[in-house]
């Protein structure tokens, strides 16, 4: 999906301040299993549009068929990011430790690394 974001475009910027709180969002399901939001309103507290990279149930929306209004750039920024970070998901960092007699190195989850060490932490590699 290809879209634009300016800094001319007044909907951009508010697309983008909406996006930063996609974490307080309602995640829904529309009847067809499409991924919805509800996302709240900027001006009414307590009201919520529902949300998808197509379509939404505000007033702007309504209006203006066929141009995307802010909560749409938002959802669909969204999206994106989310596309992206699975594409590179991250690794965990891991806990070296070379405490067998042969000498084989020991991988381990940094977290049960460090209980296993008594809380201990000697080498990280990142």
């Amino acid at each position: 999906m290809t879209f634009t974001i300016s800094s001319a475009d007044p909907r951009s910027i508010k697309a983008i301040e909406i996006a930063a709180g996609a974490g307080q969002w309602l995640k829904c399901r529309a009847a067809d299993g499409r991924k919805a939001y509800g996302v709240p309103s900027q001006c009414t507290a307590g009201r919520y549009y529902l949300v998808d990279c197509q379509s939404c149930t505000c007033q702007d929306a309504r209006r203006h068929i066929g141009e995307a209004c802010k909560h749409v750039l938002a959802v669909r920024l969204h999206c994106e990011l989310k596309k992206a970070q699975q594409r590179s998901p991250k690794r965990r960092p891991t806990f070296e430790r070379h405490d067998k007699p042969n000498g084989e190195t020991v991988r381990l989850p940094l977290r049960a690394a460090v209980a296993a060490d008594g809380g201990r932490l000697q080498a990280v590699r990142i």
